[in-house]
């Protein structure tokens, strides 16, 4: 249909119409007769106009799959995406490329928009409060991560302080978080952390788990789920407690070493568990008790320790000298 023909007639009265013959109207619009008179037929309802068959194709039709790719795997930018599929010979503008983009991101984050909450035992949350600056009474300066893990249904919530964010230091962190909860959940939501995720083998649809935290979580008894790109309401929950992390700033020379600010830190978990969740409208360790019996029972603890134990073989030379790090 075109659209331009249908607007002007509608500016007509049906009077105007009358007066004027469909050769008029078709000089008018600069048009053939026999389209007048379809259009007419279509104001009136006595046709039902066709879908056009006709195909229309973009210059970026054949480079969106490398775009949603670079931009949802590996972030980059609209820039780097146009410069990258131009060398690929693509001969558009940059502007319909950075248009894509921008439709794309906005129609993924419109689809994180819907809240939901989880039944009790279902759902845990995972993630890292990365890279904060701590400042002891002795002006020793300490680079710190905190580890955070907080249950759906109750939201009660596990902090562990911790100097790095590897594999193995991530493994410790979940059992002492699992002994803590008493109980293991049925799923655990992940951001993309390395830790956990294999990225050469993921895409945007398709995520593939790291091996050696695939038999972790298959040991633990839960099940990983990956949080997609430009959703973070799928987790905010954990982000809500990467913000009251912030409440450790007060902390700055206040403690003495890195085994005061581990207490600290202890002391900071027990203190928010206790405090009225504006979520839920309840403490989180009272609503926990009601959570208790519908998390995965503790599995043995040897199944798990065997992901941080340091144990390592080495040959011993004939001089008896054992060579350690």
């Amino acid at each position: 249909m075109r659209r331009d023909i249908h607007n002007k007639l509608k500016k007509y009265t049906r009077e105007e119409i009358g007066l004027l013959n469909k050769s008029e109207l078709a000089r008018r619009f600069n048009c053939d007769p026999r389209t007048i008179d379809r259009y007419l037929k279509i104001e009136s309802g006595e046709l039902t106009p066709k879908k056009s068959n006709r195909v229309y194709k973009s210059l970026l039709d054949d480079y969106k799959s490398i775009i949603i790719e670079k931009v949802d795997t590996y972030g980059a930018t609209a820039m780097a995406v146009f410069r990258f599929i131009k060398k690929k010979g693509y001969q558009g503008k940059y502007s319909t490329v950075a248009a894509f983009i921008n439709n794309h991101k906005g129609i993924e984050i419109k689809k994180a928009t819907v809240r939901f909450e989880t039944t009790p035992g279902l759902q845990a949350q995972v993630d890292w409060k990365e890279n904060l600056t701590m400042i002891s009474k002795h002006g020793e300066v300490f680079k710190i991560n905190i580890f955070l893990m907080v249950l759906g249904y109750s939201r009660i919530k596990y902090l562990q302080l911790t100097t790095n964010r590897d594999q193995r230091t991530l493994f410790d962190c979940m059992i002492s978080a699992f002994g803590y909860f008493e109980g293991v959940p049925h799923e655990i939501l992940f951001d993309n952390m390395k830790t956990v995720i294999d990225r050469s083998k993921s895409s945007f649809t398709e995520v593939e788990f790291n091996k050696t935290f695939k038999h972790f979580a298959d040991d633990a008894g839960f099940k990983p789920i990956a949080c997609r790109p430009y959703r973070p309401q799928t987790k905010g929950k954990v982000e809500a407690l990467a913000r009251l992390t912030s409440r450790l700033a007060v902390y700055n020379e206040e403690f003495e070493d890195y085994d005061d600010l581990v207490k600290i830190v202890k002391s900071f978990v027990d203190e928010i568990n206790n405090e009225v969740s504006q979520a839920i409208g309840e403490i989180p360790l009272s609503r926990h008790k009601k959570e208790l019996e519908y998390l995965k029972p503790l599995p043995p603890l040897d199944s798990l320790t065997s992901y941080v134990s340091c144990e390592k073989e080495y040959k011993v030379s004939k001089e008896s000298m054992v060579n350690y790090k």
